[in-house]
């Protein structure tokens, strides 16, 4: 994989990933509120980089750990 496609796939993944799971904790945190939105995007500022960080760093190894889990044998 090339540089462009690995950061582009990154911060789709990233990006799709750490909105939901934000969502979904601030949801069972604190509920339906008033302030749900404001403190959804506050926790959601900071889930994101370090989303990002986190793909890229082991997006490749878990890639190569699914291709050798599923190689024929």
């Amino acid at each position: 994989m090339n540089l462009k496609f690995r950061i582009v796939n990154t911060a789709i993944m990233s990006t799709l990933l750490s909105f939901m799971m934000t969502m979904f904790i601030t949801f069972i945190n604190l509920g339906l509120s008033e302030e749900f939105f404001i403190n959804f995007l506050n926790a959601w500022k900071v889930a994101l980089p370090a989303a990002f960080f986190a793909v890229l760093i082991i997006g490749q190894p878990v890639q190569k750990l699914t291709a050798r889990i599923l190689a024929p044998k």
